[in-house]
Formats: structure tokens, sequence, C-alpha cells
């Protein structure tokens, strides 16, 4: 007698069933889940489909420039014989750290603003790890960062962004903005070594109207400014845009962090419309990293399985007329 066959519906069931149970995991080639979920593309038709979408949405892990041209490559191809499904088009979720120690690297920035032109429609969510200051504007003879700014600012739906180790700066003669400003819908926002008395830095957060979540790790010059001052006196009062409630969540060693200054917060905030917290990365009992190395390694992990947006954070106190 031949053997029963599961219902379609219970190996749907089994294919979800690979992925850890986070959501927003973003899994490498290396993972037991992305292995499996390759190997259930091959087993049958009715496996093929869920799985191949499962590997779109949460698998799009490219950690190397060999990894990013193989990933273009594949980008137009369907397999012959099997039921069509979505392109690497289609892609909602991305992990992208394709260059060495310096950014300069023109074949590795074209295939870069190649894969986001070919995303960009579908593109929500966006992690890197690039070595942006490693390439001063001044040296730059082959213009690696207009290539690669040209292809950030395609990602015009982006929602989430998440920029790992260092700050990205991305500025050009004709493009002095800051490229995560460009991207209308974005609601969470991840940036390392932030300038926190920077005017641009509280004119772009007030002004994206969809912002409601900011991690700013490894601040620079934190006692130098009071953060709501700031971002309340951008706009006018009445702006829309103020109305809205926001977090702002400072990451850092315990040691690093510096004073968070909260005089005249009620004053100037009475609805407590930004809520400000603290973060701070614990020490390891032992170990040689750098502090940046810690918190990075730190942001990293939190930001591939979603739980940089659910810090366990420690609210600043809001004393009148203290600094902190």
């Amino acid at each position: 007698m031949p053997s029963p066959s599961l219902p379609p519906e219970l190996l749907l069931l089994v294919v979800e069933a690979v992925l850890p149970p986070n959501p927003y995991q973003l899994l490498p080639a290396s993972h037991i889940s992305t292995r499996t979920l390759l190997a259930l593309t091959r087993v049958s038709r009715a496996t093929h489909a869920q799985a191949t979408r499962l590997l779109r949405q949460r698998c799009a892990f490219v950690d190397s420039s060999r990894r990013l041209a193989d990933l273009l490559l594949c980008m137009p191809r369907l397999v012959p014989g099997l039921p069509p499904v979505l392109s690497l088009r289609h892609l909602t979720a991305l992990y992208i750290a394709p260059f060495g120690a310096s950014l300069d690297d023109l074949p590795t920035a074209v295939w870069v603003r190649e894969l986001f032109c070919e995303v960009c429609e579908t593109l929500r969510r966006l992690v890197v790890q690039m070595p942006f200051g490693s390439l001063d504007p001044l040296d730059d003879h082959l213009s690696v960062r207009r290539t690669l700014r040209d292809g950030f600012e395609q990602l015009h739906r982006l929602e989430e962004f998440v920029c790992v180790g260092e700050y990205p700066a991305l500025s050009v003669p004709d493009g002095h903005t800051d490229v995560w400003r460009l991207w209308p819908e974005l609601k969470r926002l991840v940036l390392f070594g932030v300038p926190m008395d920077s005017h641009w830095l509280w004119w772009d957060i007030a002004t994206l109207p969809r912002l409601e979540h900011v991690v700013l790790a490894r601040p620079v010059r934190l006692d130098a400014v009071n953060i709501k001052d700031e971002y309340f006196h951008k706009l006018p009062r009445e702006d829309v845009r103020l109305s809205r409630d926001i977090k702002v969540v400072l990451m850092d060693l315990v040691y690093d962090l510096g004073v968070v200054r909260t005089e005249r917060w009620k004053e100037i905030d009475p609805e407590e419309k930004m809520t400000v917290e603290v973060f701070e990365v614990p020490l390891p009992f032992y170990g040689d990293e750098t502090p940046l190395e810690l918190v990075t390694e730190w942001a990293r992990r939190g930001a591939l399985d979603g739980s940089v947006w659910k810090l366990d954070a420690t609210k600043v106190r809001q004393e009148e007329g203290s600094d902190g």
C-alpha cells in the first residue's frame, strides 16, 4: 500500500516551524533554519513556494562581496518546471555588510547600488554594516561615495534602518543631506557616533513625519545638548509632527555615556510626547574588545533578531532644574 501523504496545509505548517519564533530575526546562510528552508525548496512542489518566500523574508544575509555578486546573478532567475514564485526583487528585509576594511572598492559599491535599485519597491527593513569612515571624501577619486549614495537614495519605502558601527556619512558635493533623511516612510532608526549637538540631526528627526523610535549608540558630545530643547524647537510648536509620540534611546557602555541634561523638560514637553531612555551595554568579565566593538556587537545582534526595538532601557529621571 502507498504511504499516506500529508495534506498541503500540514506541510506548510511544517515549513513555518523551521524558523525561530522571533519573526524579525535575520538568518545567515550557515544557520540551520536557512539550510533547512533551502532543502525544502527542493523537496516537493508543495513546499517550494512557501520555503522560497520565507528565504526571501528572513534569510537575505549578504556578508561578503562574493555573496552580493551571487545574489545579483540570481535576481532574475526562476526554477524551470516549478510553480512561479516571487523573485529576489521582492526582498522585504536585508542585512548587508559586503565591504572589507575599506570602503574604497568601486565594484562592490556598484553592486550595492544595483541591488538597492532592484529591491527598492519592496524593501522595508535594512541593516547595514559598512566602513563609511575609511574613505575620506577628498580621496574618493573613483566616486565610491556618490555611487553608494545613488543606491541608498532609491530606498524610498524603507521603514527601519539600522547602521551598525559607524555613522552613514555619504555627503557629496551635490548632496549634503543625511541620506536617511530622504526616506519619508522611516519609522525606526539606529545610528552610531552621532554628534548630538548637530542642528541637522534634530531637524531631520523632527521633520521625518513617521519616525517613532530612535536609538543613538555611542553618542558624541551628549553633555553639550538638551535633547528635548533641541527637538521641540526645530519646528513651530503647532506643527503636527511634534504631536506624535517618539522614543529616543541612548546606548553605550555605562562609564562612557556621559551626562543626560534634563533641565526644563517639564516646561518644554509637558505632555511627555518624547520618551528618553538609557541603555547601558554590560561589560564582560573578560575579553579585549574595545568599547566600540562591544557596543557594535550588542547592537548588531539586536538588529538581526529585532530586539533592538525592545531594549530593556531605563528612563531618564526628569528632575526640574537638574542636569541629569
